[in-house]
């Protein structure tokens, strides 16, 4: 998956419409909350089928890069 499809997904799983960047902060972003989470745990099924995700490997994120690599692991 490429980065620019990933931060359209990404901030249509947060339904905002502030512009982010893969440097970006998590904290930053008001939207990034319990329910964007889960949302996002959902799409690292769907499209990185060999990655496990857990709620404590998304706590452990600090920036959308991050959460990039959960996708980019395989």
């Amino acid at each position: 998956m490429n980065e620019k499809k990933f931060l359209k997904d990404l901030i249509e799983i947060m339904d905002t419409e502030k512009e982010i960047s893969l440097n970006t902060t998590l904290a930053e972003i008001e939207e990034w909350d319990s329910l964007s989470q889960i949302s996002f745990m959902s799409y690292v099924a769907r499209y990185a089928k060999n990655t496990k995700i857990t709620p404590m490997n998304i706590k452990k994120a600090i920036t959308v890069r991050n959460l990039y690599d959960f996708i980019c692991r395989e």
